[in-house]
Protein backbone atom coordinates (compact mmCIF):
# COMPACT_ATOMS: atom_id res chain seq x y z
CA UNK A 1 0.00 0.00 0.00
CA UNK A 2 1.04 3.59 -0.45
CA UNK A 3 3.45 4.89 2.13
CA UNK A 4 3.12 8.05 4.15
CA UNK A 5 4.36 11.29 2.68
CA UNK A 6 4.77 10.47 -1.00
CA UNK A 7 2.80 9.80 -4.14
CA UNK A 8 4.37 6.45 -4.76
CA UNK A 9 6.17 6.08 -8.06
CA UNK A 10 5.01 9.39 -9.50
CA UNK A 11 6.95 10.61 -12.48
CA UNK A 12 6.01 13.14 -15.12
CA UNK A 13 6.23 11.40 -18.47
CA UNK A 14 5.25 13.12 -21.68
CA UNK A 15 6.10 10.34 -24.10
CA UNK A 16 5.12 6.90 -22.90
CA UNK A 17 6.94 4.12 -24.72
CA UNK A 18 4.12 1.69 -25.28
CA UNK A 19 5.00 -1.99 -24.96
CA UNK A 20 5.54 -3.86 -28.20
CA UNK A 21 3.96 -7.02 -26.79
CA UNK A 22 0.65 -5.59 -25.66
CA UNK A 23 -1.15 -8.91 -26.07
CA UNK A 24 1.06 -10.35 -23.34
CA UNK A 25 -0.55 -8.12 -20.73
CA UNK A 26 -2.88 -9.73 -18.20
CA UNK A 27 -5.15 -6.81 -17.24
CA UNK A 28 -6.23 -3.73 -19.17
CA UNK A 29 -7.03 -0.59 -17.20
CA UNK A 30 -8.39 2.52 -18.90
CA UNK A 31 -8.70 5.96 -17.29
CA UNK A 32 -10.45 8.69 -19.25
CA UNK A 33 -10.22 12.08 -17.58
CA UNK A 34 -11.24 15.67 -18.04
CA UNK A 35 -7.89 17.45 -18.05
CA UNK A 36 -5.48 16.85 -20.91
CA UNK A 37 -2.43 17.79 -18.83
CA UNK A 38 -2.42 17.54 -15.04
CA UNK A 39 -4.83 14.64 -14.56
CA UNK A 40 -3.58 12.58 -17.49
CA UNK A 41 0.06 13.02 -16.47
CA UNK A 42 -0.79 12.27 -12.83
CA UNK A 43 -2.32 8.90 -13.65
CA UNK A 44 0.40 8.03 -16.15
CA UNK A 45 2.87 8.54 -13.33
CA UNK A 46 1.74 5.27 -11.76
CA UNK A 47 2.99 3.25 -14.73
CA UNK A 48 6.54 3.02 -13.35
CA UNK A 49 5.28 0.98 -10.37
CA UNK A 50 3.52 -1.65 -12.43
CA UNK A 51 5.44 -4.90 -13.02
CA UNK A 52 6.32 -5.51 -16.65
CA UNK A 53 3.63 -7.00 -18.88
CA UNK A 54 1.03 -7.30 -16.13
CA UNK A 55 -1.38 -4.35 -15.89
CA UNK A 56 -1.62 -2.17 -18.99
CA UNK A 57 -2.55 1.35 -17.87
CA UNK A 58 -3.89 3.77 -20.47
CA UNK A 59 -4.70 7.31 -19.29
CA UNK A 60 -6.47 9.60 -21.74
CA UNK A 61 -7.13 13.34 -21.35
CA UNK A 62 -10.09 14.81 -23.21
CA UNK A 63 -10.83 18.45 -22.36
CA UNK A 64 -14.54 17.56 -22.36
CA UNK A 65 -17.42 17.99 -19.92
CA UNK A 66 -18.58 15.01 -17.80
CA UNK A 67 -21.00 13.56 -20.35
CA UNK A 68 -18.45 14.10 -23.10
CA UNK A 69 -15.86 12.23 -21.04
CA UNK A 70 -18.10 9.21 -20.53
CA UNK A 71 -19.03 9.18 -24.22
CA UNK A 72 -15.34 9.41 -25.14
CA UNK A 73 -14.60 6.56 -22.73
CA UNK A 74 -16.91 4.32 -24.75
CA UNK A 75 -14.90 4.97 -27.92
CA UNK A 76 -11.55 4.74 -26.10
CA UNK A 77 -12.58 1.36 -24.72
CA UNK A 78 -13.35 0.13 -28.22
CA UNK A 79 -10.02 1.50 -29.46
CA UNK A 80 -8.05 -0.27 -26.74
CA UNK A 81 -9.98 -3.50 -27.25
CA UNK A 82 -9.15 -3.42 -30.95
CA UNK A 83 -5.49 -2.83 -30.10
CA UNK A 84 -5.19 -5.65 -27.58
CA UNK A 85 -7.74 -7.92 -29.29
CA UNK A 86 -9.59 -8.63 -26.06
CA UNK A 87 -11.96 -6.90 -23.68
CA UNK A 88 -10.83 -4.07 -21.42
CA UNK A 89 -11.08 -5.17 -17.80
CA UNK A 90 -11.69 -1.86 -16.07
CA UNK A 91 -12.69 1.64 -17.09
CA UNK A 92 -12.64 4.72 -14.86
CA UNK A 93 -13.98 8.13 -15.82
CA UNK A 94 -12.56 11.13 -13.95
CA UNK A 95 -14.34 14.47 -14.02
CA UNK A 96 -15.18 17.56 -11.97
CA UNK A 97 -18.42 19.26 -11.06
CA UNK A 98 -17.04 22.62 -12.21
CA UNK A 99 -19.92 24.67 -13.67
CA UNK A 100 -22.33 21.73 -13.95
CA UNK A 101 -24.92 23.60 -11.88
CA UNK A 102 -24.72 26.79 -13.96
CA UNK A 103 -27.93 26.11 -15.91
CA UNK A 104 -30.48 23.38 -16.60
CA UNK A 105 -28.64 22.09 -19.67
CA UNK A 106 -25.41 21.55 -17.77
CA UNK A 107 -27.24 19.97 -14.83
CA UNK A 108 -28.93 17.54 -17.22
CA UNK A 109 -25.62 16.64 -18.88
CA UNK A 110 -23.90 16.15 -15.52
CA UNK A 111 -26.62 13.80 -14.31
CA UNK A 112 -26.63 11.99 -17.65
CA UNK A 113 -22.90 11.34 -17.27
CA UNK A 114 -23.51 9.28 -14.13
CA UNK A 115 -26.39 7.39 -15.76
CA UNK A 116 -24.41 6.53 -18.90
CA UNK A 117 -21.33 5.50 -16.89
CA UNK A 118 -23.47 3.15 -14.80
CA UNK A 119 -25.03 1.65 -17.92
CA UNK A 120 -21.56 1.01 -19.36
CA UNK A 121 -20.19 -0.46 -16.15
CA UNK A 122 -17.63 2.34 -15.79
CA UNK A 123 -16.34 3.42 -12.39
CA UNK A 124 -16.51 7.12 -11.53
CA UNK A 125 -13.94 9.28 -9.74
CA UNK A 126 -15.56 12.70 -9.64
CA UNK A 127 -14.58 15.75 -7.62
CA UNK A 128 -16.75 18.60 -6.43
CA UNK A 129 -15.62 21.06 -7.42
CA UNK A 130 -12.22 20.20 -8.91
CA UNK A 131 -9.51 17.53 -9.14
CA UNK A 132 -7.07 19.85 -7.36
CA UNK A 133 -9.05 19.23 -4.17
CA UNK A 134 -7.37 15.81 -4.17
CA UNK A 135 -3.96 17.49 -4.29
CA UNK A 136 -4.90 19.92 -1.52
CA UNK A 137 -5.84 16.98 0.72
CA UNK A 138 -2.19 15.89 0.58
CA UNK A 139 -1.34 19.05 2.52
CA UNK A 140 -4.23 19.99 4.76
CA UNK A 141 -7.64 19.17 6.17
CA UNK A 142 -10.73 20.50 4.42
CA UNK A 143 -13.90 21.18 6.39
CA UNK A 144 -16.63 18.92 4.91
CA UNK A 145 -19.36 21.30 6.05
CA UNK A 146 -18.13 24.36 4.16
CA UNK A 147 -18.43 24.33 0.35
CA UNK A 148 -15.23 25.37 -1.37
CA UNK A 149 -15.09 26.81 -4.88
CA UNK A 150 -12.41 26.00 -7.39
CA UNK A 151 -10.60 29.32 -7.08
CA UNK A 152 -10.40 28.88 -3.33
CA UNK A 153 -8.99 25.39 -3.85
CA UNK A 154 -6.31 26.83 -6.15
CA UNK A 155 -5.53 29.62 -3.68
CA UNK A 156 -5.30 27.29 -0.71
CA UNK A 157 -3.18 24.83 -2.66
CA UNK A 158 -0.69 27.56 -3.52
CA UNK A 159 -0.70 28.87 0.06
CA UNK A 160 -0.09 25.44 1.59
CA UNK A 161 2.79 24.75 -0.77
CA UNK A 162 4.41 28.14 -0.09
CA UNK A 163 4.42 27.37 3.63
CA UNK A 164 6.81 24.47 3.00
CA UNK A 165 10.53 25.06 3.11
CA UNK A 166 12.04 25.51 -0.31
CA UNK A 167 8.73 26.37 -1.95
CA UNK A 168 8.14 29.89 -0.59
CA UNK A 169 7.97 31.39 -4.08
CA UNK A 170 5.71 28.74 -5.62
CA UNK A 171 3.01 30.07 -7.94
CA UNK A 172 0.17 27.78 -8.89
CA UNK A 173 -1.05 27.95 -12.46
CA UNK A 174 -4.06 25.88 -13.38
CA UNK A 175 -3.10 23.19 -15.88
CA UNK A 176 0.60 23.33 -15.03
CA UNK A 177 1.64 19.78 -14.23
CA UNK A 178 4.68 21.03 -12.28
CA UNK A 179 2.47 21.03 -9.17
CA UNK A 180 2.48 17.22 -9.28
CA UNK A 181 6.20 16.98 -8.56
CA UNK A 182 5.82 19.37 -5.65
CA UNK A 183 2.97 17.34 -4.16
CA UNK A 184 5.00 14.17 -4.65
CA UNK A 185 7.83 15.77 -2.69
CA UNK A 186 5.98 17.38 0.21
CA UNK A 187 2.52 15.80 0.25
CA UNK A 188 1.19 13.06 2.51
CA UNK A 189 -0.70 10.55 0.40
CA UNK A 190 -1.96 8.47 3.30
CA UNK A 191 -3.39 11.60 4.90
CA UNK A 192 -5.03 12.52 1.59
CA UNK A 193 -6.69 9.11 1.37
CA UNK A 194 -7.99 9.40 4.91
CA UNK A 195 -9.21 12.97 4.42
CA UNK A 196 -10.94 12.02 1.18
CA UNK A 197 -12.74 9.15 2.92
CA UNK A 198 -13.95 11.56 5.60
CA UNK A 199 -15.40 13.89 2.98
CA UNK A 200 -17.11 10.98 1.22
CA UNK A 201 -18.60 9.74 4.49
CA UNK A 202 -19.92 13.20 5.35
CA UNK A 203 -21.67 13.61 1.98
CA UNK A 204 -22.92 10.04 1.71
CA UNK A 205 -26.44 9.90 0.29
CA UNK A 206 -26.31 13.38 -1.24
CA UNK A 207 -26.57 14.14 -4.94
CA UNK A 208 -23.07 14.53 -6.47
CA UNK A 209 -23.88 18.00 -7.78
CA UNK A 210 -24.40 19.36 -4.25
CA UNK A 211 -21.74 17.29 -2.45
CA UNK A 212 -19.09 19.94 -1.90
CA UNK A 213 -16.33 19.38 -0.96
CA UNK A 214 -15.76 15.80 -2.01
CA UNK A 215 -13.45 13.77 -4.25
CA UNK A 216 -13.43 10.11 -5.22
CA UNK A 217 -9.98 10.17 -6.83
CA UNK A 218 -8.64 8.34 -3.78
CA UNK A 219 -10.95 5.42 -4.59
CA UNK A 220 -9.32 5.11 -8.00
CA UNK A 221 -5.84 5.32 -6.49
CA UNK A 222 -6.61 2.60 -3.95
CA UNK A 223 -7.95 0.38 -6.72
CA UNK A 224 -4.80 0.94 -8.77
CA UNK A 225 -2.61 0.11 -5.78
CA UNK A 226 -4.54 -3.10 -5.15
CA UNK A 227 -3.77 -4.31 -8.67
CA UNK A 228 -0.15 -3.17 -8.51
CA UNK A 229 0.27 -5.07 -5.24
CA UNK A 230 -1.45 -8.12 -6.68
CA UNK A 231 0.81 -8.28 -9.71
CA UNK A 232 3.90 -7.42 -7.68
CA UNK A 233 3.13 -10.41 -5.47
CA UNK A 234 2.50 -12.60 -8.51
CA UNK A 235 5.87 -11.60 -9.90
Amino acid sequence: MAKRGKIQGFEITHDINRPLRIKKYKYFYLIVCEDENTERVYFQGFEIRIPKETLYLDAVGTGLDPLGIVTRAISEKKRLEALCERSVDEVWVVFDKDDADLNDTRITRFQAAFKLAAEQGFKIAYSNEVFELWLLLHLSDVDPEIPIGRQEVYTRLESEIRQREGHEDFLYEHGDEAVLKVIAEIGDEQAALQRAEQLIAFHEGKEPIISNPVTFVGKLILDLYSWIEYYSYQE
